[in-house]
């Protein structure tokens, strides 16, 4: 069956009006250094044009390259379609703070 033919189903995301799909797209993977840059921003681009449009990342997956590979994929109109989620490791405000502002 062509990927185009599946319907991704959402569900509100608790009272904020938002809906997520249930199918999510993980970061950790998008910045491997055996995957390329390019790629990367094919597999976030393609899930969103299939209606994927929760993605799950961390500042710490791979120094950072999974986030930064994840903004660079949502350029161009791409940030419209998504519902990010990015974790912190911080165990104190000032340092979950500090992560969330880099």
């Amino acid at each position: 069956m062509p990927a185009s033919d599946y319907s991704i189903p959402y569900r509100p995301l608790g009272t904020t009006g938002e809906r997520v799909s249930l199918v999510g797209l993980g970061g950790f993977h998008l910045g491997l250094s055996h995957v390329a840059e390019a790629d990367a921003i094919r597999i976030v681009r393609s899930a969103l044009d299939q209606g994927v449009n929760f993605l799950d990342n961390a500042l710490d997956y791979n120094e950072g390259q999974s986030e930064i590979r994840v903004g660079k994929a949502l350029r161009d109109g791409y940030r419209q379609k998504a519902f990010v989620m990015t974790k912190v490791d911080g165990r104190t405000r000032d340092s979950a703070a500090k992560q969330i502002d880099e």
